[in-house]
């Protein structure tokens, strides 16, 4: 227990004074280590470290990674965007409701709810702006829905969270499928309920002729996620091998589309082994954290604790439900998955809750902290975009954060939401 107290106590020291998540979580680490092992922690620590990383399913993130940004650099959003106009346009709402198609099109391209942000929210808030809409409600269903992008196939959390939790990476990807439609249709339900109070200008509808050329001109961007579920569910490529199919497809669809060059490839690849690079030290530290919690027995009293005391499973998952979106306020989704996961874990194990639909409320819980302050990084990027004040940004986003956590709670309570879908199909 004091190893955790120390822990936990200097990484939130730490975060406070603006350390980078992987120095704090790995000084905090080797201060608890230290206390308890002295200087034979050294030499065990590093290995420990270099483990941690030393795993095929990880490999996958940073391919998953390269892939969004070859489609967010090859045009795809002007194809996307230019197709859930075509369908839902004329919808009550308007661009308010494109924009969140939009963006369910785009997560099977990206998985990022970042990449989202940024590779549609410009085209989206201007589009809107243009219409006349209020630029702090363009700017608030963009960021909304932008964190579609983590549930619905492929996803990079959701591949963190498998590796961590030993959960089949193609099961996660077919059982965010439902929740990612139940949050946009949850969000397009909340922009039709502005339309009826006049803050939305109506679109005329798209001709049928404008629909096929829409759809034939953003086709060859929506394979890329059949290819990506449909490959690792008949078993013709493991999750890592996907990701690397679907980085491929991408660069060469870019190329094809002639708007991306090989400068601005090498600048991607720049950008992704920075940011691969981030991740994998996050995630090295966090795993020494929890060895050396796991090592002083406190997750396996806690484990027992948390199922003695908590009768149900539901109960169990609203209270993982709470833990997330209090963390959520604090820490970016891959920290705090990394963070939380071995230390909620084995009482998950106790209560045989099945470890996908576990995932799925984890995955969920810690992205809509993107939407939250202090920590929010959607709010302060669309903020920016949209050029208005972190402020307005946050009173603008409250009434999307609810049917968003009210899909969050369905899911925690009503697991079959997350497991219909994969038990389907894996039992033909």
């Amino acid at each position: 227990m004091t190893s955790l107290i120390i822990a936990l106590g200097l990484i939130f020291i730490l975060l406070a004074a603006r350390v980078p998540v992987a120095a704090a979580v790995g000084l905090a680490a080797i201060a608890a280590g230290g206390l308890e092992m002295g200087w034979r922690f050294v030499p065990v620590s590093a290995q420990v470290m270099v483990d941690g990383v030393n795993s095929f399913v990880l490999i996958a993130a940073p391919f998953f990674m390269l892939a969004g940004e070859a489609m967010n650099k090859g045009g795809l959003t002007t194809r996307i965007f230019r197709l859930a106009g075509a369908l839902v346009g004329h919808l009550p709402g308007g661009l308010g409701q494109v924009n969140i198609v939009a963006s369910m099109l785009f997560a099977g391209m990206t998985g990022s709810a970042i990449s989202d942000a940024v590779g549609l929210g410009s085209m989206e808030i201007k589009a809107m702006n243009e219409r006349g809409y209020d630029r702090k409600l363009s700017a608030a269903i963009t960021a909304a829905s932008s964190i579609i992008g983590p549930m619905i196939p492929p996803s990079v959390p959701m591949v963190i969270y498998g590796s961590l939790a030993g959960a089949s990476i193609g099961g996660l990807f077919l059982a965010g499928v439902v929740p990612g439609l139940l949050m946009g249709i949850s969000l397009m339900i909340a922009v039709a309920f502005y339309a009826r109070r006049g803050h939305c200008p109506k679109e005329p509808r798209a001709s049928a002729g404008d629909l096929v050329r829409a759809l034939a001109d953003a086709l060859p961007s929506l394979i890329l996620p059949v290819i990506v579920v449909g490959g690792i569910y008949s078993g013709i490529f493991t999750p890592t091998e996907a990701a690397i199919v679907a980085a491929t497809y991408a660069i060469a669809l870019a190329f094809l589309y002639r708007e991306m060059t090989v400068r601005d490839l090498g600048a991607i690849l720049i950008r992704v082994t920075s940011t691969s690079g981030s991740l994998f030290l996050i995630v090295a530290a966090t795993v020494l954290l929890g060895w050396v919690v796991t090592r002083s027995g406190v997750m396996i009293e806690a484990a027992l604790w948390l199922g003695s005391a908590v009768e149900s499973k539901w109960a169990l998952m609203l209270i993982v439900t709470g833990i997330c979106l209090v963390v959520g306020l604090f820490m970016e989704p891959v920290p705090a998955l990394v963070l939380l996961v071995p230390i909620l874990l084995p009482a998950v194990k106790v209560l045989q809750i099945d470890l996908l639909h576990f995932g799925i409320v984890m995955v969920l819980g810690v992205t809509i902290g993107l939407l939250t302050p202090p920590v929010g990084l959607i709010l302060f990027i669309v903020a920016q975009i949209a050029e208005i004040r972190v402020d307005q940004m946050i009173r603008a986003i409250i009434p999307f954060l609810v049917p968003l956590i009210a899909v969050l709670v369905l899911l925690a309570i009503f697991p079959w939401l997350s497991l219909a879908l994969p038990s389907f199909l894996y039992s033909l």
